[in-house]
Formats: C-alpha cells, structure tokens, sequence
C-alpha cells in the first residue's frame, strides 16, 4: 500500500501536481506510523514528499520531511543483530536522505551545512560500496566548499572522488565535473598551467559522455588561457 502510494505520488510529481503528491504522501506517513513501517520505507514516504514541498518552493517543509525520515531510521543505525539486507537498506536511505538534505541546504546558501551533511551521506554510500555514488556525492561538497572559498579542502574532496570515479560505468560523466571543478580551484589560486591540464582532462571526458556545459566551459576556459599553453606550437608549423 505504502509502495503503491509512493509510485503515485512520483506520478503526480511528474504531472506536475505536487499538492496532490502531499496529500498521497502524508496518507502514507499516517499509515507508516500506524503499521509500524520499516524506517527505510517510513524514509522513503518522507523523501518523496520532500521532493513534493521542494516543488513548491517550500524548502523549510521539505527539510522538516527528511529530517523526520533521519529520525526515523536513527535508531535502528548499527543495531547489533540487523541482517546484513537491512543493514545496507538503512545505510542506502539514510544516504539519499542526507544528500538531499544537502542539497535544500546548498539552494539556500548554508554551504557548510550542506557540506557536512553531503560528507555524512558519502560516508553511507562508502559503507555500500557505491563508488559512483561517493565520487558524486564528492563533487557536490567540494562544490559547497569553493563556495566558502575553501578551495584547499575541495581539491582534497576532489582527489577522493577522482579515485573513487576512475574504472567505473559512469566515469567519464563523474570525471568531466570532478577535473572541472579541480581545474577552478587551481584557476582561483592563479595556478593557471595546472588549471588548463585539468580543464584540458575535463574536456576529453565531457566530450566522451556528451556534458556540453563542461565542453562549452572548458573550450572557453583553454581559449582565454592559451599564453599559459605548454604546448610548443611551433611544433605544428
């Protein structure tokens, strides 16, 4: 019933009618709490209605709603004697739930709220094995971190969800953000020949999985650098 509702809402949202995607939800919350819902499914309930308030416009609700599915799944978080199945679903929504806690936090310009908040998540998916979750969940706090113009700690952030992005499906799509975002932090520092060697890395992965905004940066990026080019152009004369 609850799972059914859950589809519908997302239906709802899709459609574009968030109010009718509340409604279904706080219906499935009241249920949650009289059947006693696993947390992870309660988390879900809270997750999609939190999405619904975030389509309104209403970040405060929407952060009330996943601070409630936390709540929900804190107290059963490294319960000795959980199955392993459990133990990788609560790890997997209290995940989700955090990053998009981080994220509300990032619109509103809590960047080091959202920093925290988007590391705890990564610490989750970590625990999972997700390396393509991590790497990111990564980019996204480094992103709150140059935002606080903390760009040491970002290329560090950085350097983690390049390892973990590397020899994975999605690595070209994770690395073309990854090595753009590097190559800003170093530009900041006026560290302008690292800088194009990373946007110049970006490139090629942003091309190879088709991210045109990276392209159109970087290409961008290149042009106006090109006295800081290593390359001998002469060589091509």
């Amino acid at each position: 019933m609850v799972m059914r509702s859950v589809e519908n809402a997302r239906v709802a949202l899709e459609d574009g009618d968030a109010d009718k995607a509340i409604k279904m939800m706080i219906s499935a919350d009241q249920l949650c709490a009289r059947v006693v819902a696993p947390p992870t499914i309660h988390g879900l309930a809270m997750r999609v209605i939190s999405d619904a308030y975030v389509a309104k416009g209403e970040l405060v609700e929407a952060k009330k709603a996943l601070q409630k599915g936390l709540d929900l799944c804190k107290p059963h978080d490294g319960k000795a004697g959980m199955p392993e199945f459990m133990r990788q679903d609560l790890n997997g929504r209290m995940g989700d739930l955090l990053m998009a806690l981080g994220e509300i936090e990032k619109t509103e310009g809590a960047f080091k709220d959202a920093a925290r908040n988007m590391r705890r998540a990564a610490e989750r998916f970590e625990v999972l094995g997700q390396k393509e979750f991590v790497a990111a969940t990564l980019n996204r706090v480094a992103l709150c971190l140059m935002e606080q113009g903390k760009h040491d700690m970002a290329l560090s952030e950085l350097a983690e969800a390049e390892g973990n992005a590397t020899g994975n499906e999605h690595e070209a799509a994770l690395l073309s953000s990854t090595l753009l975002f590097r190559a800003r932090c170093l530009a900041s520092r006026d560290e302008l020949v690292d800088a194009r060697e990373a946007m110049t890395r970006a490139l090629t992965y942003a091309m190879a999985c088709g991210n045109e905004p990276v392209v159109a940066e970087c290409e961008a990026f290149l042009g106006e650098t090109q006295e800081k080019s290593t390359v001998d152009e002469g060589a091509f004369l």
